[in-house]
């Protein structure tokens, strides 16, 4: 562990962004997220986390202070100790409970990788509301104070968690229906042909044939009375074919439907959930990704 000195940086400490550690899987990144006071007054944001790589522990929030309700300076950035926060049960928002803007306007300004003893004792001092706090030889003492307790800060959310967590058991059902498909038909189609056809049919006709028959009669009185000039004529007639048509319906070609109805089974394969419980012993070991943030030693930061 280093220890902190009134004339000694703290240079182990770092901001989480400027190195290659990242909060563990699973665990929410408040980075950007809102700050604001127990009444919903906003405070400022997170800009970034300060851990101590040694011990793999987050120890400060940077708090930026730009739009803040409270007057404060807009241009401030301050430490703010990660036991005094707390996160939202719910919402994406850190929680500083109990904190006053007289305390937020007396910290330090936070200069970007110079974090002093003095300014560490300074903020435990605007905190404990006294003197400046004396300045810890052993940095495992100081960082022991609750301040620094990351279970308190984390609290609220994870009893919501924890509350919540579920299985959700899920199940398909089949539901079988039907439609209509075209399956085939029959087309109908009408066309005119022509076709030679013939019939026999007696015809009669007519010729006038003059005869001179030689007679040797003494004339009567009708001879004589037709003894003058005139005409006679005879006309002759002749049959010809007329040929006619009428049409006549000698037959129908229709399309009917017949419906036949049959059951088919239909088989196929649904899914659900089904959930087994497993009781496991608190002796089951905590693995951690070098490159991830856990809170303590052999533990997950957030848990």
């Amino acid at each position: 562990m280093m220890s902190v000195n009134d004339n000694n940086t703290a240079s182990s400490l770092k901001e989480l962004s400027e190195s290659d550690y990242e909060i563990v899987d699973g665990e929410p990144n408040i980075k950007g997220w809102d700050v604001k006071d127990e009444n919903g007054k906003q405070i400022g944001d997170v800009d970034d986390l300060i851990f101590n790589p040694d011990t793999n522990k987050v120890l400060y929030l940077i708090v930026d202070l730009d739009d803040n309700e409270f007057d404060l300076d807009d241009d401030k950035k301050v430490l703010v100790p990660i036991g005094l926060a707390e996160l939202h049960e719910n919402d994406d928002d850190v929680i500083l409970p109990g904190i006053t803007a007289a305390q937020l306007s007396a910290l330090p300004n936070y200069e970007k990788g110079n974090i002093t003893s003095q300014t560490e004792s300074t903020i435990r001092s605007v905190f404990a509301g006294g003197a400046v706090a004396a300045v810890a030889t052993d940095q495992t003492d100081f960082y022991q104070h609750e301040n620094f307790n990351d279970h308190k800060f984390y609290g609220k959310r994870q009893q919501n968690v924890n509350s919540t967590t579920a299985i959700p058991i899920i199940e398909e059902k089949m539901e079988v229906g039907k439609r209509q498909v075209e399956t085939g038909g029959v087309r109908l189609k009408s066309r005119v042909v022509q076709e030679n056809v013939q019939e026999n049919i007696n015809l009669r006709s007519e010729h006038v044939r003059v005869e001179e028959t030689p007679v040797n009669r003494p004339a009567t009185s009708a001879d004589l009375a037709s003894f003058k000039e005139g005409t006679i004529e005879m006309k002759e007639y002749a049959e010809v074919p007329v040929v006619s048509k009428e049409a006549f319906v000698t037959g129908e070609v229709s399309l009917e439907k017949e419906v036949k109805e049959n059951t088919e089974t239909v088989q196929g394969t649904i899914r659900k959930t089904e959930v087994d419980t497993e009781n496991f012993t608190d002796e089951t070991s905590n693995f951690r990704d070098e490159k991830k943030l856990p809170g303590e030693e052999g533990e997950n930061f957030y848990k």
